[in-house]
């Protein structure tokens, strides 16, 4: 944003057009009276994603401190709207950029999440979007559909969220039972119950949220190959080690297959650049820093230095490096 990159630029294809903006009272009037839906379309998506986006990494952030101090209500509360809410409507940018515009500027109701039509409707927009994005192989649209919107799964976040956010419930089967508040009794064992579903469900989730993200932001600004390789091995590494915490009865079927195929994947990427497969120390590493295994620190530093010189560039600052 401080960059200017969320700005667009719309020229004037006559004086007559100039002339008509200049006479209406706001851009979005003159947009629909020149018939520029695409133009239109691209202004609220260039308006929308940087606000969704950034309302939505605070909430995550801290939702996550709430756990880190044993907040657990607070922290479900807290992921409720990033999860069904703002996710959805970042969905429903990459499914159909011209009717999201079409329904924010006209009946904006219509982009609440519970208007896709139920679990498989979810499923149904998802799949779409994981085709769009490329994520086939990674996720699988129903299990995002009912960890995010299913009731009557038992590890899902509608489940938890809607307990954490209301003392009491009514609708079957989220409903408290006789001699119960919800989330207000909860011992240690409930505590550490709930951990285990957070750091367990949450991370499946997020890489859906990264790939998603990162689809809408190549619009915006492209990167290079080199850093979103150096993100995605970070991410593969804490994707391993973190399953690797997850004691067995919390783990299910669509984290095992994203595990398997992200460990492929950095198998297959660690070997093409001429390095080793990765152990539990280069994991460690590779986690914090994107080093490949055995690589020496002046490698992965001198990747850090070109990226800040792209960095600079892309500011319009001079290095002499």
């Amino acid at each position: 944003m401080e960059n200017g990159i969320f700005v667009n630029t719309i020229k004037f294809k006559d004086e007559a057009e100039k002339e008509l903006f200049t006479q209406s009272e706001d851009m979005f009037e003159w947009l629909r009276k020149t018939n520029r839906i695409d133009d239109e379309a691209d202004v609220l998506v260039s308006m929308v994603f940087p606000a969704v986006l950034g309302d939505m990494l605070h909430c995550i952030f801290e939702a996550l401190e709430a756990s880190r101090k044993g907040k657990l209500s607070i922290a479900f509360m807290l992921l409720r709207k990033p999860v069904q809410e703002s996710l959805y409507v970042l969905e429903s940018i990459v499914a159909d950029k011209e009717s999201f515009a079409r329904l924010l500027s006209q009946d904006s109701v219509k982009l609440q999440h519970h208007q896709a039509g139920g679990v498989e409707g979810h499923a149904k927009r998802i799949q779409k979007v994981l085709e769009t994005i490329g994520a086939t192989e990674q996720f699988n649209s129903l299990s995002l559909a009912k960890l995010r919107y299913d009731k009557n799964e038992e590890g899902g976040f509608d489940r938890v969220c809607n307990k954490a956010m209301h003392l009491f419930t009514t609708k079957e089967p989220i409903k408290t039972e006789n001699y119960n508040i919800n989330f207000i009794f909860s011992g240690r064992d409930a505590t550490l119950s709930q951990w285990s579903l957070l750091h367990s469900r949450l991370p499946y989730i997020l890489l859906y949220m990264v790939q998603l993200i990162d689809h809408i932001s190549i619009r915006f600004a492209d990167t290079l190959q080199m850093y979103r390789d150096d993100m995605n091995r970070r991410l593969a590494a804490q994707l391993c080690m973190t399953f690797e915490t997850i004691p067995v009865k919390y783990r299910y079927d669509a984290l095992d297959r994203l595990v398997k195929s992200t460990t492929t994947w950095l198998h297959e990427h660690c070997e093409s650049n001429g390095f080793d497969q990765p152990g539990i120390s280069d994991l460690r590493k590779m986690g914090t820093t994107g080093a490949f295994p055995g690589e020496s620190e002046s490698g992965y530093k001198m990747r850090e230095m070109v990226y800040e010189v792209f960095a600079k560039a892309g500011r319009g600052e001079t290095d002499d490096r």
